[in-house]
């Protein structure tokens, strides 16, 4: 009798247990928090290739639509914190400390636009790889290690954004 018992148990217990890979984990729990106070602040979040050094790498953007697509520059900074210069393949100049142009503001930008840019760095997420100004976006790529708040900021900075 107690082996039969022992053979449902068992089966059961393989019944059951892919519900239990199917649940998220508290860190995507998490993250779909911050995602979702994103896309309510206005940005929005895709998983996305980003490439680097001739290779692609599976990141996260967070990305602000410009609403005024005149007077706008495109660029690409990366945070030398977050990433190996062997990894990024640092194509420019040292930006601000902790910095690194991956492509420099076109059309160049003066120094009043480059000390907002420079206050904007520094106030965005500890954990941020790549700042990315495009003709019609601003995108954060990040590893979401930040708070609700941080991404409430974020929609701010990006709202009165200068780049």
């Amino acid at each position: 009798m107690s082996t039969n018992w022992l053979i449902i148990l068992v089966i059961v217990a393989a019944v059951i247990s892919p519900i239990f890979w199917l649940m998220p984990s508290p860190r995507q729990r998490y993250q779909m928090e911050l995602r979702k106070q994103a896309m309510h602040a206005g940005l929005k979040v895709r998983i996305e290739k980003l490439k680097l050094n001739g290779q692609e790498y599976s990141a996260v953007a967070y990305r602000w639509m410009r609403e005024d697509k005149k007077n706008v520059y495109r660029f690409k900074v990366a945070r030398t914190a977050r990433l190996e210069k062997e990894e990024i393949g640092i194509y420019g100049d040292p930006f601000i400390e902790g910095w690194h142009w991956l492509e420099e503001p076109m059309p160049i930008a003066d120094a009043a636009t480059l000390a907002k840019l420079e206050e904007m760095l520094k106030a965005l997420p500890a954990d941020t790889m790549i700042l990315e100004g495009g003709t019609a976006t601003l995108t954060l790529w990040w590893h979401e290690n930040g708070s609700p708040e941080d991404v409430q900021k974020l929609a701010e900075l990006f709202a009165q954004s200068p780049v």
